[in-house]
């Protein structure tokens, strides 16, 4: 089990939230809106101390060292301390949560494709439905 209360906390403040797309690799709003919901849903936080960092910091963070290839230790000072997003990243990982996020969102994904089905069958059938042009 990992322990990740140990590890100082880490919130956003008002510097951060004003500058939300500091790399390329930040979550836009939308996204974050989408996820955060989904990952405190699936990682339910019910013993010990409620989480203090800033969820969408955490995973800015995991998103910069994926896209950087960067070692823990230079990641950038605006983000929260490295041992932290280690902590939580490696928690993660054991847990299988990226699978499962993947998982919902998939779901979701084709919960919502039976209305795009439809409406391409609607374009199709109008489109067959006409009658071919004769040639001038």
């Amino acid at each position: 089990m990992v322990l990740c209360d140990v590890i100082p906390e880490f919130s956003r403040t008002e510097e951060t939230v004003q500058s939300a797309a500091r790399y390329p690799s930040d979550l836009t709003d939308e996204e974050g809106e989408i996820l955060e919901p989904i990952i405190n849903e699936l990682e339910s936080y019910t013993i010990g101390r409620p989480r203090k960092s800033d969820l969408r910091e955490l995973l800015n963070a995991i998103f910069y060292l994926n896209k950087t290839g960067c070692p823990w230790r230079y990641l950038p000072k605006d983000f929260p301390p490295y041992k932290l997003v280690n902590c939580y990243y490696n928690k993660w990982i054991d847990d299988r949560l990226p699978e499962k996020v993947n998982a919902v969102l998939r779901h979701r994904l084709r919960e919502k494709k039976p209305e795009s089905q439809i409406q391409r069958e609607q374009l199709l059938i109008v489109k067959v439905s006409r009658e071919p042009r004769s040639p001038m």
